[in-house]
Formats: structure tokens, C-alpha cells, sequence
């Protein structure tokens, strides 16, 4: 081989390797002012997008949510999304295993952040506070878990903001309570192989959660009582847990599995003095 022959071998091998990376995307987003977002509504999207993708949402205060995602415990990524009522935007910050360099990147990590630029607009394209309705198909078995442990988890992440509080069904309430509407909501959320079984349900509780806090929110109110879950036509009713419904086989899709869990709660608003 020549040295023209090596050189441009060399050439070729460097032109090769840099295609797996490109230059780091980040995301900028831009809406106009009348489209009636606000900064809880666009936190709430950020987040509910962050978790249906699998990142973890590592800190969450006003105008800035800090997430992280790491794929297979060799692909690893951090990111700050700054935000406004208009605008968000994915600005990288470290990573592990996406050969990052003067700039560049793995191009995954650029597919991960357009998926959630993606998923982000969808959620501010839908209204957050419309039930997901969902009916089991087939025969299912309900499981219970801890409520509080749910609040506590969407609080972390930004869904609750402390504003309006929780009281289950047979909890001991406050004194002065003034009751000013009965409220329900349902979300569901698919089962995920990356995702454990009890995250799930646990998601749907917090989307649930959020959904009842900004109902609260527009009616006055800064609590939720006598939470109970719907289960068809009846009413599942525990001082400290709550019920998830997960769809099981269904007949001639038995490969399918438990495709959906799902969370729907009944309460009433209240203004607690």
C-alpha cells in the first residue's frame, strides 16, 4: 500500500467513525402567548414526558427540571430542561457511554431528546385533565399500594406542588371543612419491560394525583377526602392503600399480557381552614 493509499485509508476510517456521532442536539420549543399555557402546565408535560420515556427526574423547581436516563447500565445521559408558561429547551450536561466530545455525540443521545421534544409537544396538545378511561377485557386482579408513598413520589417529581392536600377514605380529617364538590378522576399507563409493575401503577396514581390537584385548583379547593377507588360500580375503600387494576390476558392475545394498569379515584373537593 502506498502512502497516498494509507493516507486516504486513514481518511476513510476517520470520515467512518465520525458518522456515529453529530454535533448535540438541543431541543428549543417556542409557543405563542395565547395559547393559555401556563408554567404548572408546562412543568406537568416536561414531566409526565421525562417519565413515559424512562428518565428520571432528578430535581424539579420552578423554570428548571434536572433528568437523567441510563439504558443497559453502559449508555448514560443528564440533562437540564429550563422552561417558561412559552418555552421550553433540552440543554445536555454529562454522559457516559455516547462518546461525547468538543461537542459531539452518539446519535442516540440526539434520538432520545427529539422522542421527548416530541412527546413534550403532544402533551401540551392534549387537555391534562381528561380522564383516560379504561376497561379490563379480560379477567384481572386488582393490587394495592401504599398512597402516601405515591404522593411522596409525584411531589418529588413536580406533578404536586403541596398546594392541596390527600385524605383517603376513613382518614381523620381536619376540624373546619367546607365541602364544595364530589370529583373523580382515571389514567392509565402501559406496561413497560423497563419498567416494573409496581412503577407503573405508581404512575398512574401520581398522573391521577395531578389531575385531581389542578381540579381542586380551578374549584377553590386545597383538599381532596374521602378518596376511594372505582372499581366498575363499586367503591374500594382503605385507610392507606390504594387500588391499581392491571388488564391480564386477553383470550386469543395471551402473548399481550398485562398491558395496561390503571388507577381511578373518586373524592370530594373541600376548602379546609
Amino acid at each position: 500500500m502506498t502512502l497516498f493509499q494509507r493516507i486516504g485509508a486513514v481518511f476513510t476510517m476517520a470520515v467512518a467513525l465520525s458518522g456515529c456521532t453529530s454535533p448535540v442536539y438541543t431541543a428549543k420549543e417556542h409557543f405563542p402567548g395565547d395559547k393559555g399555557l401556563s408554567d404548572d402546565r408546562m412543568s406537568r408535560a416536561i414531566v409526565t414526558a421525562l417519565i413515559e420515556r424512562q428518565w428520571i427526574v432528578q430535581s424539579a423547581r420552578p423554570g428548571m427540571i434536572k433528568a437523567a436516563i441510563t439504558v443497559r447500565d453502559r449508555h448514560h445521559a443528564e440533562i437540564d430542561i429550563p422552561y417558561t408558561s412559552t418555552s421550553f429547551e433540552m440543554d445536555y450536561r454529562d454522559s457516559r457511554g455516547l462518546d461525547y466530545k468538543d461537542g459531539r455525540i452518539h446519535g442516540t443521545y440526539n434520538r432520545w431528546i427529539n422522542y421527548l421534544r416530541d412527546d413534550v409537544v403532544k402533551q401540551l396538545a392534549t387537555d391534562p385533565d381528561a380522564d383516560q378511561v379504561f376497561a379490563s377485557q379480560g379477567a384481572y386482579e386488582p393490587t394495592y399500594q401504599d398512597f402516601q408513598e405515591g404522593v411522596k413520589r409525584a411531589t418529588e417529581v413536580g406533578l404536586l406542588d403541596g398546594s392541596v392536600k390527600f385524605y383517603l377514605a376513613g382518614e381523620a380529617l381536619p376540624t373546619q371543612v367546607h365541602k364544595l364538590k364530589a370529583v373523580s378522576s382515571s389514567r392509565r399507563a402501559d406496561d413497560n419491560e423497563d419498567k416494573s409493575a409496581e412503577d407503573t401503577c405508581y404512575w398512574a396514581l401520581q398522573s391521577t394525583l395531578a389531575t385531581l390537584q389542578s381540579k381542586a385548583k380551578k374549584a377553590g379547593a386545597n383538599a381532596v377526602i374521602n378518596i376511594a377507588g372505582i372499581n366498575k360500580r363499586d367503591l374500594s375503600q382503605d385507610t392507606g392503600k390504594y387500588q391499581c387494576s392491571d388488564d391480564e390476558e386477553i383470550p386469543g392475545l395471551e402473548a399481550l399480557k398485562a398491558v395496561v394498569s390503571g388507577v381511578a379515584l373518586r373524592g370530594d373537593l373541600v376548602r379546609v381552614d
